[in-house]
């Protein structure tokens, strides 16, 4: 009986060896299907329209920081004579991680693009593509601000205070300076209270509402009717400005007084705040 059981195995080894090798065969010339192994591109955020125009196989990219910024500018590039003629869509898109910038700027795939003057240099975009400043904000200050005293720079008065910032590494203000602040002094971040932010307006709200005592941020003329500048110190008096690149490896004239012209026109629709101080270079007066 044992012999009879071992005869078995090695057979039952042999068949499935035998098996295996047909599947095998037929696989390698083609007979058995196989299933594709596919992954998930990763989720690109950005807002497209088609300008109706007749250069079809053209698109005027634009790399920005917000969602509601990107999907307003390529609206509104989408009726621009200029940009009709020129392109056949314009795809927005919105990100605020430094790598990204790096990527679209850095290798020249962004036509127009909102970015620090600094990260700008860092890539070359100017000399290597042709990156030249359509519009610039001004210069601001960054801030401690809060409702009921004046926040100070001290280290046992901010271990003890819950602190809002932006969730943004690109943000200078809202990010990069505070957080320089308490390297300074000697502060990290897991001792802190901090709560993060999606925009400088929800840091706002979350410190009218009490659910942070301090944040960070710029101060704007209309802050005035729910904060006072009697309680805001600040932490950086000069921080450059955010910059408007068009690329221009050819003298695209008229595509950049197209662009410049519909940046200051909503930048003047803001009406109030930071934003809507944008000034033109050089200012084509178009």
């Amino acid at each position: 009986m044992m012999l009879s059981g071992l005869k078995l195995s090695k057979t039952s080894l042999a068949t499935i060896a035998i098996l295996l090798f047909i599947l095998m065969w037929l696989i390698g010339n083609g007979n058995v299907s196989t299933a594709k192994v596919e992954f998930r591109p990763v989720i690109e955020q950005f807002s497209e329209c088609s300008t109706q125009g007749g250069n079809l196989n053209a698109t005027l990219i634009v790399f920005v920081n917000a969602e509601s910024l990107a999907k307003n500018l390529s609206q509104t590039l989408c009726r621009d004579p200029v940009v009709i003629k020129q392109f056949g869509q314009v795809k927005a898109v919105w990100n605020h991680s430094e790598d990204q910038v790096l990527q679209y700027v850095g290798k020249g795939i962004a036509d127009l693009a909102l970015v620090k003057k600094n990260l700008m240099e860092a890539v070359k975009g100017e000399s290597t593509y042709g990156y030249r400043v359509v519009a610039a904000y001004s210069d601001y200050s960054a801030y401690l601000i809060s409702t009921r005293e004046k926040p100070q720079i001290d280290k046992a008065y901010l271990l003890g205070k819950r602190i809002g910032l932006l969730d943004y590494p690109t943000s200078r203000s809202g990010h990069i300076i505070p957080i320089g602040m308490f390297k300074e002094l000697n502060l990290s971040l897991d001792s802190l209270q901090i709560t993060y932010a999606n925009s400088h307006t929800e840091l706002r709200s979350m410190l009218t509402s009490g659910k942070v005592d301090i944040i960070s941020s710029y101060w704007q003329d209309s802050d005035e009717a729910i904060l006072s500048r009697n309680y805001i110190t600040p932490i950086e008096q000069q921080v450059s400005g955010t910059k408007w690149y068009l690329k221009m490896e050819t003298n695209n004239v008229d595509l950049f007084c197209a662009v410049q012209h519909t940046l200051i026109q909503m930048a003047k629709d803001e009406n109030t705040g930071y934003f809507s101080r944008l000034t033109p270079e050089p200012d084509c007066q178009r």
